[in-house]
């Protein structure tokens, strides 16, 4: 790795910090900076969280935490009173606090909703930055809508349905510990009725889910790989054909894929394939602001489809 930190201390000026919300600094991982294509930092108030995806040399790491620690403290020391680095080299995530404290109940908040995280237990945080366009666009399309939203992980899809008015919102995961975050999601942002956390395999549980359809929105936003449960280029087609019995005359869908390996014109092709002219695309949501991607079929892909007239 360089020792040049330009790009990232750049990035740091011209972040929104200001907003003190949950945010993406630098985004590596979308090969703008070729020899810092595996570090990405982002703004978990009041912490930034250091991630790197291959092993760095101990000295190496000292000076990029150092700089961004230094920078912390003559720029922002209102703001940032913490850094967290996380190492996802190899089969184990090692996650520390390099310098600071965090909370002891970490709130971070986007745009007008708060959501738990935690950036020490475990590889995923509580909340995915990059999903931030999917979350707005959910919450402008949930007024009075029951809404269906699968591989729910935390909730945040449904904490924002329901910011926007939603009358009803089904969240369903196999995970019941990322359900019980968000149902403490949703407690934090004052909802409390209307909101469904069913912890069953999805791939076994279309019966239950079409007793309660039609829904005005759906969501799919599966893992690219979870072992032993989810592949998405073998079982993203299992959900894509059952999804016409969910259907109303007006339904709107948020599918998304966030597989380097598969291109936009792979997952439109895929999404046509198995549901069979039941749905026609809409759109393809912008990227969130901070994930710039040099080759945007690497990007996530978070396609909007509507119920084919």
């Amino acid at each position: 790795m360089t020792n040049d930190f330009s790009a990232i201390l750049t990035a740091l000026a011209d972040a929104p910090l200001s907003a003190n919300e949950l945010c993406r600094i630098f985004h590596g991982r979308g090969h703008s900076v070729a020899e810092l294509s595996h570090i990405n930092v982002d703004f978990y108030p009041p912490a930034l969280f250091l991630v790197s995806y291959e092993s760095i040399p101990d000295d190496q790491l000292g000076q990029l935490t150092e700089v961004l620690w230094q920078w912390a403290q003559n720029n922002a020391p209102e703001l940032i009173t913490a850094l967290v680095y996380q190492q996802r080299s190899g089969i184990n995530t090692i996650n520390s606090v390099v310098h600071g404290e965090l909370p002891d109940e970490h709130v971070v908040q986007e745009n007008d909703i708060k959501f738990r995280v935690d950036l020490l237990s475990r590889q995923n945080t509580g909340i995915f930055p990059d999903m931030r366009r999917g979350r707005e666009f959910v919450q402008a399309h949930s007024q009075g809508a029951k809404v269906l939203n699968l591989f729910s992980y935390t909730c945040g899809f449904s904490v924002a349905a329901m910011q926007g008015g939603a009358e009803q919102v089904i969240n369903m995961d196999m995970n019941k510990g990322v359900l019980r975050t968000g149902k403490q999601n949703h407690q934090l942002n004052g909802f409390t009725r209307g909101v469904s956390y069913l912890p069953h395999d999805i791939l076994k549980s279309f019966g239950k889910l079409k007793k309660s359809a039609p829904y005005e929105l759906i969501i799919v936003d599966p893992p690219s790989f979870q072992k032993g449960s989810f592949i998405l280029t073998k079982d993203y087609q299992k959900i894509l054909r059952r999804l016409p019995e969910l259907l109303n005359e007006n339904t709107l869908l948020l599918l998304c894929a966030n597989s380097p390996e598969m291109s936009e014109q792979a997952f439109k092709a895929l999404i046509a394939e198995h549901t069979e002219g039941a749905i026609t695309f809409v759109e393809r949501l912008a990227p969130t602001a901070g994930f710039i991607e040099v080759d945007s079929d690497r990007s996530l892909k978070a396609l909007v489809y509507k119920t084919t007239q």
